[in-house]
C-alpha cells in the first residue's frame, strides 16, 4: 500500500536472524569495585547465544570474560534437553536467549557466579580484567536450577529433580541435600507456578545474612486442578497434564522452611494453608537477625509485612496495608539498620517511599511523582527510578532519607533503565528518545566521569539502514478521560498519500506500559512502511500511574479499557492522513482480548480486528491475576459473565482474524476453542491460524514471519 519508491520493511527482513537492530548488551551489573561492568552479549554469528562480557572501567576496554561454546551452552533447546524446571523458569522469565543465561557478583570481591545450560560455574576478574579458569560448582552429569549464592558468595543452593541442595561456591566440597521429598507434585527451593508467573517473585529460596540459615520454600500442587491439554506440534500431539489453578478454584500449598547448616535440622515457619488459608507468600527477605515476608490475602486487598527473628523464633507484625480493590506488590524493601526499613506504597494513589520502623508510624519521604522502582539505599538516600512531569519518561532520582528532598540524575527527555553501585556512586544508563535508539553510559551520581558503553547508531553499517529512509518518527500526546489523562504515540505512514487505514495496536490491561517516549519497536515502522498509522493509547488500568488510575478496571474488565481506546479515535479525527472509516484494531494476550471486545462492542468504529492468542472467559484464567482484579467468580459471577468475550459474540459484524499458538500454557488454547465453538454456532464468519508447537509468546523466527504476513494480508484485505 505504501507509495514509497524506497525499500519498505516486511515481515520476512524484520523477523530472519540475526534481525535489523543488533542485539544490544543486556543485564549489566556493576563489580562489588566499581572497576567492572559485566554484561551478557551475543555474536554476528548466534545473536541469541550469550556470552559473558566485561567493560574495565579504568583500561577503557571490552573483554569477553567468558564464552558460551566453552561451556557447551548450545543454542538449540531441542539438544540442550532442557528440564521441566528450566523450561518453565525459562517461560516465566520470557527468556528466549540462551547460552549464559545469568550471572552475579559474589560478596564484596571480583567473583562472579555464573549459570548456563543447567550448569552453575564460578571464575575471578583478576587485576588484569580477565577471568580465571572456569570452574564447574555442580555436578555436571545432572541439570540444575534455581541458583542462589549466599551474600559473601562462599555457598551457593540449587534445585536438582525438586530437591534442594548447597555446595560451597567453589564447588570444592560435595553437595550437601537438604530436601528428600520432591515428586511429580512437591518441589523444593524453587517458585510455584502463580509466584514466578504473577507475583514476579522467581527464587524459591535464600540465605540468611550470617549464612547459617537456609530458608525456602516448599511447593505442594496436589490440590490444584489438572488440566489435560492437548499441545499439537508439527509432529503430532500429546496430552500435557498442567496443574493450573483456574479463577475460584485450589492454589497449591506453599509453606517456607528454615535449615540450619550447623545443626542439620528444619523446622518450618509459615504455610499457607492451614491457619492461614489461601494466604499468598509474595516476598520474602533477610534482615540483620532474622527474615521478612509479604503475605496477601486471597483478594490481594491486603498486604502485611512482618519479620521473624531466629534467635526466638518470634513473628513481629511491622506493617499492613488495605484497599478496597487490590494492592500492587514492588521489590522495594530495604533495611537502613537499626531496625528500619525503606518500603513504598500506593495507598494514597501514586507509588511513594516510606521509612518504616517497630517503634513509629510509618513515614513518607519526599520524592517524584510516582516511583517505579527502589534501586538501593545507604544511610543518607535511596537511588529509585520514576518519573515526575509524565509517565512516558522514565528517571533516575535521588531522594533523602531525612524527608529534605529529592534530585533527578538523569538528563535528556526520554527513558532511562538504570542499575546502579551506590556504594561506588556509580550508575549503568540504557537511554532512549525518539532519536535516540540506544545509548549506554556508566557515570558517577554526580555526573561526572561519564563512560560510553554502547551506542546504536543507524549508519551504512546498520542492518535497518536499508529501509531507514522510509522511518517515521511518533507523535506523542494525551486525551482527558474523567480527570485522568490518557497518553498515546501515533505512528504515521511513511510517506503519506491521501487518506490511509489506522491500526490500534492494543494492551490495556493491567500490569503493561505501551506508551513510552523512546525509539519505538521496529513492529510500528513495519505497519507503517506498508502505509498504515498506528495509534497507541494507555488506557485507564495500565501500569506505572498507580492504584488511582488502575482502580476503574476492577470487576469491570471488557468496559472501561474499550471506552478509552474508543475516546481516543477522536485523535484520528483530526489527523490529516487518516482515514476514520478504515480502522483496524490488533492486540496479543490481553490485547486480542481486548481486540474481540471493541470489535463487538464498537464495530461500528472497528472496521477489522486480529485477536492474538486472546483470554475468552477469565473463569479459566489463573487465581492471583484474575481475582486481583474480578474478585472470585461464586462471589462475582455477574462480574465474570459480564467481561467474558462469549456473550458479546453475537455482536459481531466486522472481519476477525483469529490466532493461537497450539501449544500455550499460560492463555490456554481451550480459550480459542470456546471462541471457535460460540462462532460457528452464531453463524458467524472468521479467519483461523493456528501454530502447532508455539507457545503463548510465539517467538520462533518462521511463527513471526508468518503470522505477520498473514496480519498484514487480512488488514489490506479488509482496510
Amino acid at each position: 500500500m505504501s507509495t514509497s519508491t524506497l525499500q519498505p520493511l516486511t515481515p520476512e527482513a524484520l523477523f530472519t536472524q540475526p534481525g535489523l537492530r543488533p542485539t544490544p548488551p543486556s543485564h549489566y551489573k556493576i563489580s562489588p569495585c566499581g572497576r567492572f561492568i559485566a554484561y551478557l552479549k551475543g555474536s554476528k554469528e548466534a545473536v541469541t547465544v550469550l556470552d559473558l562480557w566485561c567493560f574495565d572501567r579504568s583500561r577503557k576496554d571490552h573483554t569477553k570474560l567468558v564464552s558460551a561454546s566453552t561451556l557447551d551452552a548450545r543454542a538449540d533447546e531441542s539438544v540442550t534437553n532442557l528440564s521441566d524446571a528450566e523450561r518453565a523458569e525459562r517461560e516465566r522469565r520470557r527468556q528466549f536467549t540462551f547460552g549464559i543465561s545469568q550471572y552475579q557478583w559474589l560478596g564484596k570481591s571480583c567473583d562472579l557466579v555464573l549459570y548456563a545450560d543447567g550448569q552453575a560455574y564460578a571464575t575471578r576478574v583478576g587485576e588484569s580484567g580477565k577471568a580465571d579458569p572456569i570452574q564447574a560448582v555442580t555436578e555436571l552429569g545432572q541439570r540444575h536450577s534455581g541458583f542462589n549464592p549466599s551474600p559473601s558468595g562462599q555457598l551457593l543452593s540449587y534445585v536438582t529433580d525438586g530437591d534442594l541442595y548447597f555446595t560451597n561456591a567453589s564447588g570444592a566440597q560435595p553437595a550437601v541435600r537438604v530436601t528428600t521429598d520432591a515428586s511429580p507434585s512437591v518441589t523444593n527451593g524453587l517458585p510455584d507456578f502463580l509466584s514466578a508467573e504473577e507475583m514476579h517473585r522467581f527464587k524459591g529460596s535464600w540465605w540468611s545474612e550470617c549464612e547459617r540459615y537456609l530458608i525456602y520454600c516448599r511447593n505442594d500442587e496436589s490440590p490444584v486442578s489438572i488440566s489435560h491439554r492437548l499441545e499439537i506440534d508439527g509432529n503430532g500431539s500429546r496430552t500435557v497434564e498442567q496443574s493450573y489453578p483456574f479463577a475460584g478454584e485450589a492454589n497449591p500449598l506453599v509453606s517456607l522452611h528454615i535449615f540450619d547448616t550447623e545443626k542439620g535440622t528444619t523446622h518450618q515457619v509459615w504455610q499457607s494453608g492451614a491457619s492461614e488459608q489461601d494466604v499468598y507468600l509474595a516476598r520474602v527477605d533477610c534482615w540483620e537477625d532474622g527474615l521478612l515476608i509479604q503475605t496477601q490475602d486471597r483478594l490481594q486487598q491486603t498486604l502485611t509485612l512482618r519479620r521473624y527473628r531466629f534467635t526466638d523464633r518470634s513473628w513481629h507484625q511491622l506493617y499492613q496495608e488495605s484497599s478496597d480493590t487490590w494492592i500492587n506488590l514492588s521489590d522495594d524493601l530495604r533495611s537502613i539498620g537499626d531496625g528500619e526499613f525503606v518500603f513504598s506504597s500506593e495507598d494514597q494513589g501514586q507509588r511513594q517511599a516510606l521509612i518504616l520502623s517497630a517503634s513509629a508510624e510509618p513515614r513518607r519521604l519526599a520524592g517524584p511523582s510516582h516511583i517505579n522502582q527502589v534501586l538501593s539505599v545507604d544511610g543518607k538516600a535511596l537511588l529509585a527510578s520514576g518519573w515526575d512531569e509524565t509517565p512516558i519518561e522514565n528517571h533516575l532520582y535521588e531522594v533523602s532519607l531525612n524527608g529534605s528532598g529529592y534530585r533527578r540524575l538523569t538528563d535528556g527527555a526520554g527513558v532511562h533503565d538504570i542499575a546502579v553501585n551506590q556504594s561506588q556512586q556509580l550508575f549503568v544508563d540504557r537511554y532512549t528518545d525518539v532519536q535516540v535508539p540506544l545509548k549506554i553510559t556508566v557515570a558517577s551520581l554526580d555526573g561526572s566521569n561519564q563512560q560510553l558503553l554502547y551506542e546504536e547508531i543507524v549508519d551504512q553499517s546498520h542492518p535497518y539502514f536499508p529501509f531507514s529512509s522510509n522511518h517515521v518518527t511518533a507523535e506523542f500526546g494525551h486525551i482527558t478521560v474523567e480527570d485522568h489523562a490518557l497518553y498515546y504515540r501515533l505512528t504515521p505512514p511513511a510517506n503519506p498519500d491521501g487518506l490511509h487505514p489506522t491500526i490500534v495496536y492494543v494492551y490495556g490491561g493491567p500490569g503493561a506500559q505501551k506508551v513510552r517516549r523512546d525509539w519505538g519497536a521496529l513492529l510500528l515502522q513495519l505497519f507503517a512502511h506498508q502505509g498504515f498509522g498506528v495509534l497507541e493509547l494507555d488506557n485507564r488500568g495500565s501500569a506505572n500511574r498507580g492504584r488511582l488510575f488502575e482502580a476503574p478496571l476492577y470487576k469491570r474488565m471488557g468496559s472501561i479499557e474499550v471506552d478509552d481506546q474508543l475516546q481516543a479515535l477522536t485523535i484520528l479525527d483530526n489527523t490529516s492522513w487518516a482515514d476514520p472509516s478504515r480502522i483496524g484494531v490488533f492486540g496479543h494476550s490481553y490485547g486480542g482480548y481486548m481486540s474481540l471486545m471493541c470489535l463487538c462492542q464498537a464495530g461500528e468504529r472497528f472496521k477489522a480486528g486480529a485477536a492474538v492468542a486472546p483470554v475468552a472467559d477469565w473463569r479459566l484464567y489463573d487465581t492471583h491475576y484474575t481475582e486481583r482484579f474480578m474478585g472470585l467468580p461464586n462471589d462475582d459471577g455477574d462480574a465474570y459473565d459480564k467481561s467474558s468475550v462469549l456473550p458479546h459474540l453475537h455482536k459481531l459484524e466486522r472481519p476477525l482474524l483469529l490466532m493461537h499458538g497450539m501449544a500455550d500454557d499460560n492463555v490456554l488454547f481451550t480459550h480459542s476453542t470456546m471462541l471457535m465453538s460460540e462462532l460457528q454456532k452464531l453463524g458467524k464468519p472468521f479467519d483461523l491460524m493456528t501454530y502447532p508447537g508455539a507457545k503463548h509468546s510465539m517467538q520462533e523466527t518462521h511463527i513471526s514471519i508468518h503470522r505477520f504476513e498473514t496480519i498484514l494480508n487480512f488488514f489490506q484485505r479488509n482496510l
